[in-house]
């Protein structure tokens, strides 16, 4: 039962992974609240290594140095690449932040997780800033010469899907100056030195964050799915030659055909032999045929070599009774993790799921304000 529950888990992660991160981090905003409160800075210490650990390496290469001593540490290196990706835990704490103010204080999970709201703000900035200082220096310059470059356009696959995602590209530019303002205020020592009326007015600027954090992430999604990321329009040249390479293609296996017509005599073990080998270059669309047609056993005959290697789209029948049967004797029964879902799909999901998302953050926040 807790084997299917975890596999159902890492399926609907595959699927949506902003609903469960979001899940995950709230459940734990909750349960961790009094902890964070009281040891707040052991935990600013924490988020803060593995910034450390990108922000490092990075200075260095911008002064000529470098250092690759922390790319050997496996289990930092993993949440490193978290960090860069933003979609772990910078954007979903974020969201979390956001909701916030939408909902009901009166609730206690919702009494909890405002105990500890600035915690979570200062929080959120260490992924944050991860994620801007490799994302944001390598696709802004980029992102930006795009609406310079008159000629960028053409060579695109999908020039609306490039000019979207650039687009996007150069708003997390915008966002990251928003973004820092915000976050610095969020220590107590700087909230104190300014005073709650300059400090009020200028967190009113996280609504145009919000909104700029929902237009940078579905522009990035749909940018994506129209051109994908390094799209580039195939040259006519090389368009040409592949035509050229088809046609002379064509024009040898028809004089091939036309000579075996005409020379039937001395097909015996020839003709065993050259269909043998034309078999064996026939796709296969599984992995595990290469396995079977290497452990054939020899003496068959012609016909024991064209069922070993005949192509298939499914499973090799001698790859499928090897697999271990269950109770009685029974194949298992498939699980969430045979379920395939193309990537295309995935997009959608993932499209839907920030519709979703900030759509019911719109509807919370202005139902709340009418009260």
């Amino acid at each position: 039962m807790v084997k299917l529950f975890i596999d159902f888990i890492q399926f609907l992660y595959t699927l949506a992974p902003l609903f469960v991160v979001l899940g995950v981090l709230t459940l734990l905003a909750v349960l961790l609240s009094k902890s964070i409160k009281r040891h707040a800075t052991v935990y600013y210490t924490v988020f803060a290594i593995p910034f450390a650990l990108v922000a490092i390496p990075f200075t260095g290469r911008l002064f000529g140095v470098q250092i690759s001593v922390f790319n050997g540490i496996p289990f930092l290196g993993n949440i490193t690449r978290d960090y860069i990706h933003a979609g772990t835990l910078g954007f979903p704490l974020l969201v979390i932040i956001m909701y916030m103010g939408a909902l009901n204080p009166k609730y206690p999970v919702v009494k909890k997780l405002m105990s500890i709201r600035k915690e979570l703000s200062i929080l959120s900035g260490f992924p944050i800033l991860t994620h801007s200082l490799i994302r944001v220096t390598g696709n802004f310059p980029r992102a930006l010469n795009y609406f310079f470059d008159s000629e960028a356009s053409g060579r695109a696959a999908n020039a609306l899907g490039a000019g979207i995602s650039n687009f996007s590209f150069v708003l997390g530019a915008v966002m990251l100056a928003l973004f820092l303002p915000l976050w610095v205020t969020s220590f107590d020592f700087v909230h104190k030195r300014m005073g709650s009326i300059r400090w009020k007015q200028l967190q009113k600027w996280s609504y145009v964050l919000y909104a700029m954090l929902f237009i940078h992430a579905m522009g990035i999604q749909v940018g994506s799915m129209l051109n994908p990321r390094g799209g580039r329009r195939a040259p006519m040249a090389a368009v040409e030659a592949t035509a050229e390479t088809a046609t002379v293609a064509t024009i040898t296996e028809t004089a091939h055909n036309h000579t075996n017509r005409e020379n039937p005599e001395g097909q015996g073990s020839a003709e065993r032999g050259g269909r043998s080998n034309r078999n064996a270059v026939q796709p296969v669309a599984d992995s595990s045929i290469t396995h079977t047609e290497a452990a054939r056993p020899e003496g068959k005959g012609e016909q024991g070599n064209r069922d070993a290697i005949q192509p298939t789209t499914g499973s090799n029948k001698h790859t499928e009774a090897a697999k271990p049967a269950g109770r009685g004797g029974r194949q298992p029964s498939p699980g969430f993790a045979d379920i395939t879902v193309s990537s295309q799909t995935k997009r959608y999901i993932h499209i839907a799921s920030l519709i979703l998302i900030f759509g019911s953050y719109l509807y919370l926040r202005l139902r709340k304000a009418r009260q």
